[in-house]
């Protein structure tokens, strides 16, 4: 009797084998070319550690590190020690908010000129304003380590360039800016500058001081290249005509400083000025460098600025 299953696994071997025999006779075909072979990639890069005594370097090894913290100089308040851009940009020429006890200081960082730089100051001396009040502060009085403290310095002294090697800008001398003014009595108690002691109770009208009174003017000012308390004219005009001042009454001011505030002081007793008239100021400041005064307000201003810088004597 013929065995079926024996024969038919013969067949399926053998037809098994013929495939294999067949395939592997047959040519292979080459693989297409890789068009990515042909690229030079180099040699593997290894990144090195910024200069120590550049911007980039100061900001990677000690503004990141030991400024940027929660709470400090991470964008809630300048400088802001975020990224390297806006340490530079809040440093380099940058207005300071806090100045020693007797305000020796203009800018944070001064091209060159570690003494004149805040940031230098506030690193190196360990009473600023109070007792161990040394930057940074999670180190009450502790300072930075002197290596740290001397690539800020070679960065300063070497021109404080920016990340790409850029020398910093020219310190832009532009003109004095007037801020504004307070007018109050001589004990500073009052403040007749006030809207309900205005005519009508209209913020830029005139207002009103008593007869035979002392009547103190603070003007605050800002600058760019003379420190407040060096500006070459300080001076205040006061006229019954709001755009001529040729025959104006002229007051000179004297600096005062209260800090945080600094600002030039008139004083002035109302008994001496006409009664009921209302009564224009000016007040003119030049920091030296410049030919024309600078004045506030100007003969172009519309009206209200002339009345909101304006008052009348009472009778």
């Amino acid at each position: 009797m013929i065995n079926n299953k024996k024969y038919f696994l013969l067949f399926t071997t053998i037809s098994i084998l013929t495939i294999v025999i067949i395939n592997s006779c047959k040519k292979e075909e080459p693989l297409p070319p890789n068009p990515y072979d042909s690229i030079n990639y180099g040699s593997p890069s290894v990144n090195t550690p910024p200069d120590p005594n550049s911007i980039v370097g100061i900001h990677t090894n000690i503004l990141k590190t030991s400024c940027a913290k929660a709470g400090c100089h991470d964008g809630n308040f300048e400088p802001d020690f975020r990224t390297v851009q806006s340490s530079y940009a809040t440093l380099v020429w940058h207005g300071i908010k806090k100045n020693s006890a007797d305000t020796a200081f203009t800018y944070r960082v001064v091209p060159f000129d570690t003494s004149s730089s805040v940031l230098y100051e506030r690193i190196t001396n360990c009473c600023f304003v109070n007792q161990d009040d040394r930057m940074p502060q999670d180190n009450i009085g502790i300072p930075l380590p002197a290596s740290q403290i001397k690539n800020i310095a070679n960065w300063i002294m070497a021109g404080a360039k920016d990340m790409f090697g850029n020398p910093a800008p020219n310190l832009p001398n532009t003109e004095p800016t007037i801020l504004y003014y307070l007018a109050t009595n001589s004990t500073y108690t009052a403040n007749y500058g006030d809207a309900i002691n205005r005519i009508d109770s209209v913020f830029y009208n005139p207002f009103f001081v008593p007869n035979n009174s002392t009547l103190n003017l603070l003007f605050f000012v800002k600058e760019d290249s003379t420190t407040v308390p060096n500006m070459h004219v300080n001076l205040l005009k006061i006229s019954t005509k709001a755009n001529d001042f040729s025959s104006a009454i002229s007051i000179p001011t004297t600096y005062l400083n209260f800090p945080p505030n600094e600002f030039y002081l008139a004083s002035i007793n109302t008994g001496t000025l006409p009664n009921s008239d209302t009564l224009f100021m000016r007040y003119y400041t030049n920091d030296g460098d410049h030919a024309i005064n600078t004045q506030f307000p100007t003969d172009n201003l519309i009206l209200p600025y002339k009345t909101y810088w304006s008052f009348i004597v009472k009778p």
